[in-house]
């Protein structure tokens, strides 16, 4: 039997999926489908479903390393709930990092001209009109993932990282 992990950035379109084996990216896949759909649809391929690629016959999912914030409020929450499900009914193991961890910007955007910013110490704050305050050092964030897994960035704390305070 073939073991793989899988790794996702949900936090923000489109969803990133790759697929690690010995901590190698082997197959990537992008989807600019809402969330709701693209998750089922990107797990049916490689879980044993009727639907079901065959190149995950006999592959079994070993761990799911994840993006839990900060990011999208409802992709947060949506992925947390989706993922927990996956560990619950398969057994899968999961396991979390800032969504910085997929980027090389110290910066992502949140909502209107609000963006989150993780400074050296790795603290994550919110930045109320980052645009007017940066100006041109403000980059929008790209995500990509790895191509060598680091597992010791991940931690089992698999919540979602609310940055924003409740409104």
């Amino acid at each position: 039997m073939r073991h793989i992990d899988i790794v996702l950035i949900s936090v923000h379109t489109p969803l990133i999926c790759g697929i690690y084996e010995n901590n190698q990216l082997i197959s990537q896949s992008q989807s600019d489908e809402l969330l709701l759909s693209a998750l089922p649809h990107f797990f049916e391929s490689v879980l044993p479903t009727s639907s079901q690629h065959p190149a995950y016959h006999h592959t079994k999912i070993d761990a799911i390393y994840y993006a839990n914030g900060p990011g999208s409020f409802s992709a947060l929450k949506l992925t947390h709930i989706f993922l927990q499900t996956l560990h619950i009914v398969h057994g899968i193991k999961l396991f979390a990092t800032s969504s910085f961890y997929f980027t090389s910007s110290a910066y992502i955007k949140a909502f209107g001209n609000s963006y989150f910013h993780q400074n050296a110490a790795g603290e994550i704050s919110l930045i109320q009109n980052a645009k007017a305050l940066l100006g041109w050092q403000l980059t929008e964030a790209e995500f990509s993932l790895p191509h060598i897994l680091d597992r010791s960035a991940f931690g089992l704390k698999v919540e979602p990282l609310y940055v924003l305070p409740p409104v």
